[in-house]
């Protein structure tokens, strides 16, 4: 890391803003080594604390650099996530990260958003309490290291998605190959896609062969045949692609490599990047277009409860293609393609039409249908549902749309939503935080529910660090009014949990699983 000179430190420490008496009572009490402040750009405005301990240089070195320079790479999509739910929430509880020091020294970070023309994000980093663990595992299927590539993707900076599978006979821990992986040059941050995978986001050039050496050095420590490990590189160039086009052929890719397709690696390593995986969807297209034209697929029902009493609130309508007609893809792979493709909408409106035959059929069971991001920005997809909805009413219709599929026409999106409010059909911001747009839909959309993503909702009861963010996530929904659905509710102590932090519905298997629709 390198650091002014300390002519560079002092010029400096003289143009460092001095504090408001709310600014200094704000970090009054924060048991921290480290106090910053942030300006607008997430840029170090003001320092002070043990910064020549722990960084070896003045805290007046550190103005104007990015937070994030304080942060191990691997942390950086737990920052990023924190800082946002700070700026929306006006505070985020303390989370655990781990400094960009030489020790990967474990400390808890607390965020506090202000008014005023200040800076207005103050950070504070101490030491973890001594019963938390040294540096928690990231779990399977963190949508923050989703976020982190996205957002690269969309800023159009030159990066590289590494892919590296280790199979899972082999004893690696994961928190040791994460901590290898981010220490390396070049990486920007790192994420465990799956149990045995892993992707490191890299600066562009990042050498590839020098990630798969350090895996096979801790293979061949743990007693494994380091030949197995496997890796490529998928450029992170969108090329002829439309921006949402692009991130559809990333989701599409980690999907895949989630799912343990070994595929994706031999694609991805000839160099032939997301254009190709695009082109490779198309050759799919029309088997999914039959699919949607034939009706080939069913809806699998599932309840979603009052957690109170475990009353039935309402249904969830549950897609679920024809194997025989699909092929045997997973149902967030069809939509995927679908939504690549170009097709999101047909495939939406024939949801839609099943649903509202089956309320017809059962009109005393609340239902709700889900509809693309994608869909939901267009004005034809608009009148045509509105004109499908007409002869229903509201009521017994609640339409959820996904955080994952980016909105790049927020007016339009937002008309869609207003006047299916005005029709009296209530709208679900589903997925909430699996996007890396979700503090910004919160604002931008008015939303009668929101969904927290399962994937917070189970890892909320592993660590103190992700129960803190659900937290915040939970208190960002509920200062706008939202009532909030959390799923993928497996157990008893998620459960509970739920309860405490005063989520007042559930969805998930505890509950009930997907199947047909109960008649009265």
């Amino acid at each position: 890391m390198a650091y002014p000179s300390a002519d560079q430190a002092d010029d400096a420490a003289a143009m460092m803003p001095p504090l408001s008496r709310e600014r200094l009572l704000a970090f009054a009490f924060a048991p921290a080594d480290l106090l910053v402040a942030l300006a607008p750009d997430l840029t170090i405005a003001w320092a002070a604390g043990a910064f020549p301990a722990r960084f070896g240089a003045p805290a007046e070195a550190m103005l104007g650099r990015p937070v994030a320079c304080l942060i191990a790479p691997g942390d950086h999509p737990v920052l990023e996530t924190s800082l946002r739910a700070a700026a929306f929430a006006g505070r985020v509880p303390p989370v655990a990260v781990r400094l960009a020091d030489p020790a990967a020294t474990p400390f808890a970070l607390s965020a506090l958003a202000l008014p005023g023309p200040e800076p207005a994000l103050c950070v504070s980093l101490g030491p973890l309490p001594a019963a938390a663990p040294a540096a928690p595992a990231s779990p399977e299927e963190d949508p923050a290291f989703r976020h982190a590539v996205e957002a690269r993707l969309r800023a159009g900076a030159p990066a590289v998605l590494n892919l590296l599978d280790i199979p899972l006979d082999i004893p690696v821990a994961p928190a040791a190959a994460e901590a290898v992986l981010g220490r390396l040059p070049g990486a920007l941050a790192v994420g465990r896609i799956a149990p045995g995978r892993y992707g490191v986001l890299g600066e562009a050039g990042q050498d590839l062969a020098r990630l798969v050496a350090a895996v096979e050095t801790l293979v061949s420590a743990a007693g494994g045949d380091a030949a197995r490990v496997r890796g490529a590189a998928l450029p992170l160039e969108a090329g002829t692609l439309s921006p949402g086009q692009a991130v559809r052929a990333l989701r599409l890719a980690l999907g895949r490599f989630a799912a343990g397709d070994q595929a994706v690696l031999g694609h991805a390593s000839v160099g032939a990047g997301l254009a190709g995986l695009v082109a490779e969807a198309g050759a799919e297209a029309q088997a999914i277009r039959r699919v949607i034209a034939e009706r080939r697929f069913r809806l699998a029902f599932q309840p979603v409860v009052a957690l109170e009493d475990r009353a039935i609130h309402h249904y969830e309508a549950l897609l679920r293609p024809d194997p025989a007609a699909a092929g045997p893809r997973t149902t967030q792979e069809f939509v995927t393609i679908a939504e690549a493709m170009g097709l999101s909408e047909e495939l939406d409106i024939a949801v839609i039409a099943e649903v509202l035959a089956r309320l017809a059929d059962a009109p005393e069971a609340a239902l709700a249908a889900n509809i693309s991001g994608l869909s939901l920005q267009s004005a034809g997809f608009r009148g045509r549902l509105l004109e499908m909805l007409r002869p229903h009413g509201g009521g017994a219709l609640l339409i959820e749309f996904t955080e994952t599929a980016e909105i790049e026409d927020v007016p339009a999106a937002a008309e869609t939503l207003r006047q299916l409010r005005a029709a009296g059909v209530p709208v679900c911001l589903d997925d909430f935080g699996a996007g890396g747009a979700a503090f910004r839909y919160l604002r931008e959309f008015r939303a009668d529910y929101v969904k927290i993503d399962g994937g917070f909702v189970q890892r909320a009861t592993r660590t103190g660090r992700d129960r803190a963010i659900l937290a915040a996530m939970i208190e960002a929904a509920r200062r706008v009014g939202a009532s909030i659905i959390a799923e993928m509710v497996e157990t008893e102590e998620q459960e509970g949990l739920m309860r405490t932090l005063g989520v007042p519905y559930g969805q998930g298997w505890r509950f009930g699983r997907p199947g047909a629709l109960p008649r009265a």
